[in-house]
């Protein structure tokens, strides 16, 4: 199920080409200053011959920050790319150019698709990431220099703006550069792009997707449509099935951007969506991948709390489930209150150095894990915190952010049941958005939550099964409820002579949910065969009767 709504900004045009100059034969027109992962090895100079001639390089030499360094003797044919690169490929110690911006062959040039221009291993290229300068000299006169004065982006170049001025700027293309191909900030005649998707975890499954297309052409660009695909491999193929939406746009001129707001209900936990637009003279930023979240996002979930322990057990504590179907580790998420978030990290990182939780198992995040266990008892998997969120008896608000920084549950409560009663959540799957009360004192840490809702029915309604039931074969009957809100909820098992035989509720606030009943009297004596009569009843608003039976 697909929901969108569309809101659409356009932004006035601003002209990129600020700067003239006379066209250099050779240019320096990509570095790689800030290299990937911060390995030294992977840094780059890319020179373009923005000619109709053959250049002898030969003759040329690269002046990196007052560093000489003499060019190899080879040709630059017209229009051509070479790149001059500290480490060509792999070894032991580090990765190479090849294996990088290549296929990781360990072979340059047997890939026409990505390995198409010339490369040259200069071992002593040195870049500077925080600013520097690189100029190319022919003769000690310099031909061409491009500059740039911060860090940048890990993992993305410098790039030339334009053959006939040296304006920097960070490459804006999707794999952070672009050796041996046009520079992304280079206007090109036509060239619309997708800028990077923002994705934001709403709730209830929705997820909000901020989309911006912006012209960076020199022409107008004609209407047309953003597609919309899930892209599970994250390969960019996709067929007609995986087609999500499709968002049409108007005609743009050049520096237009046009900003979409969507809204989806997507499949799984974390797809992969892919975005696409028509094809024009710079493919590559005409898609964008974002990884975003599905329907059963979050894989993690609060489960329940107690916030007010009383007498023998002094230990606040919140149950965490992970819903999902793979392993999650929560080294990177925080517990909160409404005031202040709480890394969930062990206060005895040596016994608990990470913190995972399997598929379908709790987690229970304890202020206090040896007043938990004397009152517990031990097998919970059970962590105590390095640092506890205090929850008021009084109201308060629980959250869960995920490594994301995503707050992906809360649950706000006014009030605590006392008696060392918990919050929990419904666990069946049309009750796990609504809490309630645990029917057992103390409740059910890492397990299977039992919960009485509060009661918000028009009328009583029951359903008794297996009706008839046998003690010997099936164990239990499980007696679930609706009721009118009231006082005083009672839920008795009469005989046929009208005597009490078993209270299940007595006077208790009116809630629904379910009780099971083993066929035995209060006094823990099995009943005979034959008819009983179930009674609930919520005092001064309604009272239901229904026949029983106890069978062989």
């Amino acid at each position: 199920m697909v929901k969108t709504v569309l809101m659409k900004i356009i932004i006035p045009f601003i002209s990129l080409l600020l700067c003239g100059g006379v066209s250099a034969q050779v240019l320096v027109n990509e570095i790689m200053a800030n290299e990937p992962g911060g390995n030294v090895m992977l840094e780059w100079i890319e020179l373009y011959n923005n000619s109709d001639e053959d250049i002898f390089l030969g003759l040329y030499s690269l002046d990196i920050d007052g560093d000489i360094m003499l060019l190899p003797d080879l040709y630059l044919y017209p229009y051509e790319y070479i790149i001059f690169c500290r480490k060509l490929f792999s070894d032991v110690q580090s990765a190479g150019f090849e294996e990088v911006w290549g296929d990781n062959s360990g072979i340059w040039g047997d890939n026409a698709d990505s390995e198409d221009y010339l490369i040259h291993e200069l071992a002593g290229i040195g870049l500077t990431n925080s600013g520097g300068t690189v100029t190319l000299l022919r003769a000690a006169q310099s031909v061409s220099s491009l500059s740039w004065s911060d860090e940048g982006a890990d993992g993305v170049s410098w790039e030339r703006l334009l053959p006939d001025n040296n304006i920097p700027g960070q490459s804006t293309d999707r794999a952070g550069s672009t050796p041996g191909r046009v520079n992304s900030i280079t206007p090109l005649a036509f060239d619309l792009a997708l800028l990077p998707v923002e994705t934001r975890f709403l709730g209830d499954g929705v997820s909000e997707f901020i989309i911006a297309m912006t012209n960076i052409g020199l022409n107008d660009m004609p209407a047309g449509e953003i597609s919309i695909y899930y892209d599970p491999d994250r390969d960019s193929v996709t067929v007609e099935t995986d087609l999500i939406a499709v968002i049409e746009y108007p005609e743009t001129s050049p520096g237009d951007t046009i900003e979409y707001y969507a809204y989806f209900e997507l499949d799984g936990v974390q797809p992969n969506v892919l975005l696409t637009l028509p094809p024009d003279y710079r493919p590559g930023n005409n898609v964008q991948i974002v990884t975003t979240f599905g329907i059963d996002y979050p894989p993690v979930i609060i489960s329940e709390f107690l916030a007010d322990p009383k007498d023998d057990l002094d230990a606040e504590w919140v149950e965490l489930k992970n819903r999902g179907d793979e392993t999650i580790d929560l080294s990177d998420w925080h517990l909160g209150d409404e005031v202040k978030f709480y890394p969930i990290v062990p206060s005895d990182t040596l016994i608990f150095p990470d913190v995972i939780i399997e598929p379908g198992d709790y987690l229970v995040l304890c202020k206090d894990v040896v007043a938990f266990e004397d009152y517990y008892g031990v097998g919970i998997n059970v962590i105590e915190m390095n640092s506890w969120p205090t929850l008021n008896n009084d109201g308060d608000i629980i959250r869960l952010r995920d490594d994301l920084d995503n707050i992906v549950d809360s649950i706000q409560y006014d009030f605590t049941y006392g008696g060392n009663y918990t919050w929990g959540r419904g666990e069946e799957p049309d009750m796990t958005d609504r809490w309630g009360r645990s029917i057992e004192i103390g409740g059910t840490p890492g397990e299977a939550n039992a919960v009485y809702f509060e009661a918000v029915s028009s009328s009583i309604s029951v359903t008794a099964e297996p009706n008839p039931f046998s003690p010997s074969k099936d164990g239990q009957m499980e007696i679930s409820f609706e009721v009118p809100p009231g006082e005083n909820l009672t839920v008795k098992i009469y005989d046929i002579k009208g005597r009490v035989v078993k209270t299940l509720i007595d006077n208790l606030t009116a809630f629904e949910g379910s009780v099971m009943w083993d066929g035995r009297s209060d006094g823990g004596r099995k009943l005979k065969i034959g008819m009983y009569v179930l009674y609930i009843e919520v005092d001064d608003v309604e009272d239901y009767k229904q026949t029983i039976v106890i069978a062989p």
